[in-house]
């Protein structure tokens, strides 16, 4: 199976980190490679002569498939330059492709939201899996990690996460957090009680998360960690070193990537490795019905 791939590009360097995670994947994974840019609806366009015309854009999709040709020259590549505003264009995209990669200069919580913007409303929206990787990456040895809750969001993500590790013959870390309710000071007994059994059956669903992506990967190294408090904290703790963070999406709505669900949100805005959001199969794709998909 050919896995079709599309990169978005800009000719920044976060968009260099999108394509150089993409050549690295085409080590180990058969693909096809579509590297595309967006001329924005507001873009000053050259004028002058016809030899005038060709677009900054145009420039970074030809520098970005010699790049391609030259560390890759094996994997089939293309360009297309797309018109539009830009998380509309490249939500477009996804509905024909299996990944979709970003770049994004977001790397630490001190570089603001403006950074994370364009992955969140894409990652929120795209009907394929999207990878956001940051400006500063390298490959790693590392681990995948795998955000793992009780709920359906979170089967497709475990699947593509143990895929991910099995390939990659790296451990899978799947992370699981609980919290405890509010509770009365007055009944210490009961309250210890109760927190026992939600840590216990926080455990016994993870094993059971667990052992099933295990039967379907019967020599992959499976991790386990399940702490208190927020899920979010719990992953980027995790994921020093990290060579994917992958985490399921539930966000198909009319605002974009700010119905991601506040765990993709928070890690897209942190950043401690490339993340993958990965969208439940089984729902119906609405990316902007007001829209013509032009792309096909």
């Amino acid at each position: 199976m050919v896995e079709r791939v599309t990169v978005a590009v800009d000719g920044g360097p976060a968009s260099r980190a999108a394509l150089a995670w993409a050549i690295d994947r085409a080590r180990t994974v058969k693909l096809y490679l579509e590297i595309t840019a967006v001329v924005g609806l507001d873009a000053d366009l050259p004028g002058g002569d016809e030899s005038a015309y060709r677009t900054p854009l145009e420039d970074a999709l030809e520098q970005a498939r010699a790049a391609v040709r030259a560390e890759a020259p094996h994997v089939a590549v293309t360009t297309k330059l797309r018109h539009g505003i830009p998380h509309e264009a490249l939500i477009r995209a996804s509905l024909h492709c299996d990944l979709l990669v970003i770049g994004t200069n977001k790397t630490s919580p001190v570089a603001g939201i403006v950074h994370g913007t364009l992955p969140l409303k894409v990652a929120g929206r795209s009907e394929c899996t999207t990878v956001v990787v940051p400006v500063d990456w390298k490959p790693s040895e590392g681990a995948v990690v795998a955000g793992w809750v009780d709920d359906p969001t979170a089967e497709d993500a475990l699947d593509f996460a143990a895929d991910e590790a099995a390939r990659r013959d790296a451990t899978l870390c799947v992370v699981s957090t609980w919290t405890v309710p509010p509770l009365s000071p007055m009944d210490s007994a009961g309250s210890a009680l109760l927190v026992e059994q939600i840590i216990a059956a926080s455990a016994q669903l993870l094993s059971g998360a667990s052992q099933r992506v295990q039967l379907a990967h019967p020599s992959l190294t499976i991790a386990q960690r399940t702490q208190a408090g927020p899920a979010s904290v719990a992953i980027v703790q995790a994921a020093a070193g990290a060579a994917l963070v992958v985490v399921g999406s539930r966000g198909r709505g009319a605002i974009a990537g700010f119905l991601l669900g506040s765990v993709s949100h928070d890690l897209l805005l942190n950043m401690p490795a490339p993340v993958a959001v990965v969208p439940r199969k089984e729902e119906p794709v609405d990316v902007y019905p007001d829209l013509v998909d032009d792309d096909v």
